[in-house]
């Protein structure tokens, strides 16, 4: 029973020091602004939704969303692959983050039933 409690309590250790360096690596890697070049409605592309679509995380984790002309801000964190929002005034948000890396950033989400893809890239 004791080396059981040993190995889970290790293991436990382990599993939260990896998502906390999951963590630190992803608030690190999403800040910058991040132009989209894609944008995926069940697996349809939706041009119009791309165009013009772009994310701003800055290091104080705030955030601007603009699209279609309009620009929405707020504040944000990032939980090992989860990206949570919160426009100002508004609930939090959360969508899955698929791919972050130097050049990249793809949203899995959900909007009322509807599986969208949204792939961004660093704006250089």
């Amino acid at each position: 029973m004791k080396i059981t409690i040993n190995y889970l309590t290790a293991l436990s250790i382990v599993v939260f020091m990896f998502s906390s360096c999951i963590d630190s690596v992803n608030n690190k890697l999403i800040v910058g602004k991040w132009n989209a070049v894609s944008w995926t409605e069940n697996g349809t592309p939706n041009v119009a939704k791309s165009e013009n679509t772009s994310f701003v995380f800055d290091e104080k984790q705030h955030y601007s969303f603009t699209h279609d002309g309009t620009t929405k801000s707020g504040t944000y964190k990032v939980e090992n692959n989860l990206l949570f929002t919160t426009e100002e005034g508004m609930q939090e948000i959360m969508v899955n983050i698929a791919i972050l890396n130097k050049d990249s950033l793809v949203f899995d989400m959900n909007n009322a039933g509807v599986a969208e893809k949204l792939t961004l890239i660093r704006s250089k």
